[in-house]
């Protein structure tokens, strides 16, 4: 069996480029790691062909972006003839999914790609860790479920887009941070429905680009939050019930925003010794995607 653990992502703000070709397309844009994620499983099983699991269960939803990831995969290297050569019958797939499923956390960017690590290292395709990412970022980009997750989660920390795009293609900066998020989903949001919407494109570029530029001025973990904030206010994504929930959190942390694109609150804490049960406290991951094997 291989494990990969890929860290979850928020977004604090972000820029929208959509490109023809789906490897250019992506966002600028700048987002946190967190020590919580995804961890995909995969084993080998007497069942032919692969299976797909979401925390042990069969997901029809969940599971449509890693089929997704599968078929770019077999477009590319046939994975029945794969099988074969390993004398591998099948393969199970179970995503151990450790933070809310569509509420900003990344979670499609990170079961994109603990299934391209993954299948790489069971199956010995010929491909890098970077072609790999490539896969999980045109699954993605394809079913409009993210446009910058998978290259900000193959880095570590505070992760800054610097140049849209697909591994490989985009740019990143990453900036280490010991800081704690604390954070809670209220419910999700389409991420689909937001960058489908010309009208939510403009305004959202518009405004994550002024976010970045002040960002750049000084990359540091506390302007990365306020940057955030100013950018959920300004580009019209902020709602009522968040607006109370930062005001909340900005009680015992040094700022707090909303994790873009979900119906979810983040602040960044040094003392989480107030901090509520009801909130989710994850360390910055500031170590990037793990990868094990057992023998």
């Amino acid at each position: 069996m291989i494990s990969i653990f890929v860290p979850s992502h928020i977004t604090g703000f972000f820029s929208i480029y959509q490109k023809s070709n789906k490897l250019l397309r992506g966002s600028l844009g700048c987002g946190v790691l967190l020590d919580k994620g995804v961890k995909t499983k995969i084993s080998q099983v007497d069942d032919e062909g692969i299976h797909i699991q979401i925390n042990g269960k069969e997901d029809k939803y969940n599971e449509t972006i890693s089929k997704k990831t599968l078929e770019i995969i077999n477009k590319n290297y046939s994975i029945s003839n794969y099988l074969q050569q390993n004398n591998i019958k099948g393969l199970l797939i179970n995503h151990e999914i450790e933070v809310p499923i569509g509420c900003g956390f990344g979670t499609s960017g990170a079961s994109c790609l603990g299934i391209a690590i993954g299948l790489k290292e069971i199956l010995n395709l010929p491909i890098d860790y970077t072609r790999g990412g490539q896969f999980a970022h045109l699954s993605e980009v394809s079913l409009n479920c993210g446009l910058g997750d998978v290259i900000a989660q193959m880095s570590k920390g505070i992760v800054l887009r610097i140049k849209p795009g697909a591994p490989g293609i985009g740019e990143v900066k990453s900036f280490k941070s010991d800081y704690y998020i604390v954070s809670k989903a209220l419910g999700q949001i389409s991420t689909s429905s937001i960058i489908t919407d010309s009208e939510f494109v403009e305004q959202i570029t518009d405004v994550g680009i002024d976010a970045q530029k002040k960002f750049v001025e000084n990359p540091n973990s506390e302007n990365f939050i306020k940057s955030s904030y100013e950018f959920s206010k300004n580009s019209g994504l902020l709602n009522s019930e968040i607006q109370d929930m930062i005001s909340e959190l900005n009680e015992f942390c040094i700022g707090s925003s909303m994790a873009m694109i979900g119906n979810t609150v983040f602040g960044l804490c040094d003392d989480i010794s107030t901090v509520s049960k009801d909130y989710m406290i994850s360390k910055i991951n500031n170590h990037g995607i793990n990868i094990s094997k057992d023998i």
